[in-house]
């Protein structure tokens, strides 16, 4: 059983929660529930919960306020949330889940599976200093890759090219190769597309990596860690116009 904490300060939004969760039978084990961030900071390291959903805005402070008051964190995250796309990119990144309110019921039992399958404890300290920081609007963001022992982190800007290979994704830099359990799709939508561009159904650049341009019935272009990368007939017009 997961020893679980609801932190919610509309009474309504907890009662979905419990109903949800009551769909999921010997799985949690409800040990609180918290209203106010002074309580949850009060409860919290007391009773050494496994899991917390922890709501963003809570009455005149964040769930952001609450993470922060703690020595320690050695619990699972999932977000309850109505944040933007902007706060919502950021839990992403730093390889948070999270629930768009209203919860609907579908996306909380895949959110359950995939805490089944969720990333070290151990993890946990150093993605909540990622969150943090890819919050902060002018930083340079950090994107958390999940791997088959725990994870590691790159910083977005390091990233040369992404291919996609089936439902899996290879992520290049310029000294390395990762692979990710996640589709090409997924890191498209997630990374901005003022500096990400896909040149091939198979294929998202990182401009910034651009090394040559090479035109002609099949364009390509060389990147800084030297791999060659197509553009597709279709996109090479979108593609030229970003160097213009």
């Amino acid at each position: 059983m997961i020893k679980t904490i609801l932190i919610d300060d509309e009474q309504h939004c907890i009662t979905r929660l419990l109903d949800l969760i009551n769909r999921q039978p010997n799985t949690f084990d409800i040990i609180a529930t918290c209203t106010t961030v002074e309580e949850a900071l009060e409860v919290v390291p007391k009773l050494q919960p496994d899991l917390v959903f922890l709501d963003i805005k809570i009455h005149e402070k964040t769930g952001f306020d609450f993470l922060k008051g703690l020595d320690t964190i050695n619990f699972k995250i999932i977000f309850t949330t109505a944040f933007d796309n902007f706060a919502i990119k950021a839990f992403k990144f730093s390889a948070f889940d999270y629930l768009l309110k209203p919860i609907d019921s579908d996306d909380f039992s895949n959110s359950i599976e995939r805490l089944k399958t969720e990333l070290s404890q151990q993890s946990i300290e150093h993605q909540i200093q990622n969150l943090f920081n890819n919050l902060k609007p002018n930083q340079a963001k950090i994107i958390t890759i999940p791997s088959l022992t725990g994870f590691e982190t790159l910083k977005v800007g390091d990233i040369v090219h992404l291919e996609a290979d089936t439902s899996i994704t290879h992520i290049y830099t310029k000294n390395k190769k990762i692979v990710v359990s996640k589709p090409i799709k997924y890191y498209e939508d997630l990374l901005d597309d003022t500096t990400f561009f896909k040149t091939h159904k198979s294929h998202l650049i990182n401009i910034n990596h651009v090394q040559k341009y090479y035109k002609g019935k099949q364009s390509y272009v060389v990147m800084t860690n030297n791999s060659k990368v197509p553009i597709s007939v279709r996109k090479k017009e979108d593609f030229l116009r970003h160097f213009n």
